[in-house]
C-alpha cells in the first residue's frame, strides 16, 4: 500500500456499528450509506508544512493527541 489517502472510522447507520476504512484515490473505499466519524487526511499535503515526508509517523502522532473527542463522540448515531 502506498500510504497516501485518508484513515475514516465510519458509522453504519443500521447497526450503530463502528468501523476503520482506507480510502486511496480520492472514491475508492468509501462505504455508501455510511457516516464518517473521524477523519486523518496522510496525503503529503496534509503535513509537509510541518513534518518532513519521513516523519509521517510523528504527523500521525501529533494528530492523534489532538483530536477532540468529545466532537467525534457528537457525531455518533445513537
Amino acid at each position: 500500500m502506498r500510504g497516501v489517502g485518508w484513515a475514516i472510522l465510519f458509522q453504519d447507520p443500521d447497526t450503530k456499528t463502528l468501523s476503520n476504512h482506507w480510502i486511496s484515490s480520492h472514491e475508492e473505499g468509501n462505504v455508501a450509506g455510511f457516516k464518517p466519524i473521524l477523519v486523518m487526511d496522510v496525503w503529503e499535503h496534509a503535513f509537509l508544512l510541518d513534518y518532513k515526508p519521513a516523519e509521517r509517523a510523528k504527523y500521525i502522532e501529533a494528530f492523534f493527541s489532538n483530536i477532540d473527542w468529545a466532537a467525534v463522540e457528537g457525531r455518533l448515531i445513537k
